[in-house]
C-alpha cells in the first residue's frame, strides 16, 4: 500500500524547482530577518555603550577641572607659607601672619564625581562594555584617587587635631586676636607639619590628575 502511494506521489507531475524556489526564499526571508534583527540589537547597544562612556568622560573632566582648582589653589598656599617660614626674622611678622590665617582656615577636599561608574555597576550593564576597558575603569576608580583620599585623611586628622585647637586657642573670650600665641615657635611648628602635608595633598592630585586624563583620552579614543 504505502509502497503504491509513494510510487503515485512522485508519478505525479510536480514542480521541485518552484517548491524549491518557495523554500529558499522562506529561508533567506529567516535569515534577512534575524540578520536585521542582530543589526537592530548590535545598535541599541553600542548606543548604550557610547551613552555610558560619554557620561563617564562628563564625569572625568569634571574631576579634572576640580583638580586643577585644587592644585592653584593648593599650589597658592604652599607658596606662601614656604616664603614665610624661610623668613628668618623671629617671631612672624604681623602682615605674614594675616595671609597664614586665611591660608589654613580652609580646608578643601577632592570629592570625585562617580555617578555614572555607580550607575553602570548598579544596572548590570558595565559587561556591555569591552572586558579591557572594564578594568581599566575599575583599576581608576578603586586605585586612581586612593593616594588623595589617605593623604587627606591624614590632611584632615591633623587639621582639626591641631589647626582647629590652635586658631580657637589663638582667639581671646572677645574674639580678639592674641597674637602673641601666633608669634610663637610652637605655631612654625604646627606651620610647617601643615606644609608637608599639604605638599603630599597637592602631589596626590597632581597624581591623580594624570590618570584622569589618561583614562579620559582612552574613552574618547573608544568612541571613535
Amino acid at each position: 500500500i504505502f509502497s503504491g502511494f509513494f510510487i503515485r506521489l512522485f508519478m505525479k507531475n510536480i514542480n521541485w524547482l518552484d517548491h524549491f524556489v518557495n523554500l529558499l526564499v522562506v529561508i533567506l526571508g529567516i535569515t534577512v530577518a534575524y540578520t536585521l534583527n542582530n543589526i537592530r540589537e548590535d545598535n541599541k547597544t553600542r548606543i548604550l555603550q557610547n551613552t555610558y562612556v560619554q557620561s563617564m568622560i562628563d564625569d572625568i573632566e569634571i574631576d579634572i577641572k576640580e583638580l586643577d582648582s585644587l592644585i592653584t589653589n593648593d599650589s597658592i598656599s604652599l607658596a606662601l607659607l614656604d616664603r614665610v617660614l624661610s623668613i628668618e626674622e623671629k617671631p612672624l611678622g604681623d602682615d605674614s601672619l594675616q595671609l597664614i590665617l586665611s591660608s589654613i582656615s580652609s580646608f578643601e577636599v577632592f570629592s570625585s564625581r562617580n555617578i555614572t561608574y555607580e550607575s553602570i555597576k548598579s544596572s548590570g550593564k558595565f559587561e556591555l562594555l569591552d572586558l579591557k576597558l572594564r578594568i581599566d575603569i575599575i583599576e581608576f576608580y578603586h586605585t586612581g584617587y586612593r593616594q588623595i583620599l589617605e593623604i587627606e585623611n591624614y590632611y584632615r586628622m591633623n587639621f582639626d587635631n591641631q589647626i582647629i585647637p590652635f586658631l580657637l586657642d589663638a582667639f581671646s573670650k572677645d574674639f580678639d586676636l592674641e597674637e602673641d600665641v601666633f608669634k610663637s615657635e610652637k605655631f612654625r611648628t604646627i606651620l610647617q607639619i601643615h606644609l608637608s602635608f599639604l605638599a603630599q595633598k597637592n602631589d596626590a592630585c597632581k597624581k591623580g590628575k594624570k590618570l584622569a586624563i589618561k583614562l579620559d583620552e582612552e574613552l574618547k579614543s573608544y568612541l571613535q
